[in-house]
């Protein structure tokens, strides 16, 4: 009989990687490749889609060939990506125009600045749930149809798709047979009606974007098409943007479960339900998922830089040479009044301040390195902590545990910091790579595995649960501090 699994291609920010699930959704095996970042000018963050789409093939022929699997040992193909990353590409010849521009990318601060003070403001969060900010797709589209000669060209020519790296990978891998996305990256583009289910033409006008480059949005689970390029036909059944992807593989299904995902940002989700709901506090409305015609609502928090601050530690300042030595530096340092603003890119929610920067506040002629990696992993405690008092005012909901993964949560001292600060429970599920077990669920209810989200949850797996050892007083002491010191810096910029 021949062995069953389920593949998942996990698109992130630094690094491509592509995992191999049993069919009982048990972890078989995982590569990975990190992949290059480009800084052209201040602000800017730009990724080679064909780079990305190489590196993809070259990981699936490898893991394949590592595990002696062929084609016809896969069930189905799931994907998941970083979410708001922008490119354009010719359709006749699967070349892009531009490099792919990246969620963090702040090039488009001072349009969006524009449209924050102008009447437009209400009617796109009252459309997208999202606040206007260079992170989101639109803006992207835009510049790169204002200063890319090559974009009115193929424009000119009915010749120039857009898409998400979902898009992206979905259209080589099923070599230009399918342009779609699903409703979770869609939500993100800042061009999406999430209530209404369609591409909206008031959006569409406002960022001057053709209708006729944008992919067909689906659900989660859906038929998105088949590869043929690995020696046989295999089916494509699930997608979604890396958060929602994670919302799915930790069975967050019901109203107030939270999680949140520490990899090269930080983002905070909660199940708000069936309803389109808008954020009083400066958070994000966006589509959970939509599977089996179920769909479900979130709020979210967006911190843009949570890993890649240690990365940032690692390769600018040399403070360590890998990034996993930050659990021993946290311990061994005995600093406790060192606050450090991780705004290398803007911050996020609930500020939404693209021009402001990072700072270090605290420091004294006995600051160690030490000190400043573990200021940096507390920031993520503090930032979380805000979104969480955002989140409950907004559901009057309390959130009494959040369901953590990514990469940083191998790092227990960062975790205990999470849970000391915010004072709440924090579950480390058993598979921490939920977000490309999200997408293999996804792949899986396609190909009959299993048959909706309540086969998700019976799942779901527990690992440990963090819970805070710091005295509450001196928690929200630490707290008052921070916020005065963020508030200082956004008022700043």
């Amino acid at each position: 009989m021949i062995k069953k699994f389920l593949l998942v291609i996990d698109q992130g920010t630094t690094s491509s990687r592509v995992v191999i699930y049993k069919n009982n959704f048990e972890l078989y095996d995982f590569v990975q490749k990190e992949f290059k970042q480009y800084f052209p000018k201040d602000g800017w963050v730009e990724h080679n889609p064909i780079e990305i789409w190489n590196d993809i093939k070259n990981l699936i022929n490898k893991i394949l060939k590592k595990n002696k699997l062929t084609y016809k040992n896969i069930i189905s193909i799931g994907i998941t990506n970083q979410r708001e990353t922008t490119v354009l590409w010719e359709k006749s010849s699967g070349k892009p125009i531009y490099r792919a521009i990246v969620w963090q990318d702040r090039r488009t601060s001072k349009y969006c600045l524009k449209l924050k003070k102008s009447n437009i403001k209400n009617k796109i969060r009252k459309t997208t749930g999202l606040e206007i900010d260079p992170y989101f797709s639109a803006t992207k589209i835009k510049w790169i149809l204002d200063n890319v000669k090559l974009a009115e060209i193929n424009l000119k020519k009915n010749n120039l798709l857009f898409g998400t790296i979902d898009t992206w990978i979905l259209w080589k891998l099923t070599n230009g047979k399918s342009h779609l996305t699903d409703i979770t990256n869609a939500s993100r583009t800042m061009l999406f009606d999430s209530q209404k289910e369609i591409w909206s033409e008031n959006l569409l006008k406002i960022f001057g974007v053709p209708k006729k480059i944008l992919p067909q949005v689906v659900e989660n689970s859906h038929n998105f098409g088949k590869t043929n390029i690995f020696g046989g036909t295999i089916k494509i059944g699930g997608m979604a943007g890396d958060q929602q992807a994670s919302t799915i593989g930790q069975a967050c299904f019901s109203k107030g479960q939270s999680k949140s995902t520490y990899g090269t940002g930080c983002f905070m989700l909660m199940n708000i339900g069936n309803k389109f709901i808008l954020s009083k506090n400066k958070l994000l409305t966006t589509v959970a998922f939509k599977i089996n015609g179920e769909k479900m609502f979130c709020y979210e928090g967006s911190i843009f830089v949570a890993g890649s601050a240690i990365q940032w530690l690692r390769d600018n300042l040399r403070f360590l040479k890998k990034s996993n030595e930050s659990d021993k530096l946290f311990k061994k340092s005995k600093a406790n009044r060192l606050y450090f603003v991780p705004a290398l890119t803007g911050l996020g929610a609930p500020y939404w301040n693209p021009n402001a920067r990072g700072t270090i506040v605290g420091l004294t002629r006995d600051t160690k390195r030490e000190d400043i990696v573990k200021a940096a992993l507390e920031s993520l405690s503090y930032q979380t902590y805000e979104l969480i008092e955002c989140m409950e005012k907004d559901s009057n909901i309390k959130i009494s545990e959040i369901k953590v993964d990514g990469g940083m949560i191998e790092n227990k001292s960062f975790l205990q910091s999470l849970s000391d600060i915010t004072q709440i429970n924090i579950i480390r599920p058993k598979n921490i790579e939920t977000t490309s077990l999200g997408a293999a669920y996804l792949a899986g209810i396609q190909a009959g595995i299993i048959k909706n989200t309540n086969d998700i949850k019976k799942l779901w797996k527990k690992k440990s649960v963090s819970v805070p050892k710091l005295k509450h007083k001196l928690a929200k002491s630490q707290i008052k501090k921070w916020k005065y010191i963020i508030k200082t810096i956004n008022n700043l910029y």
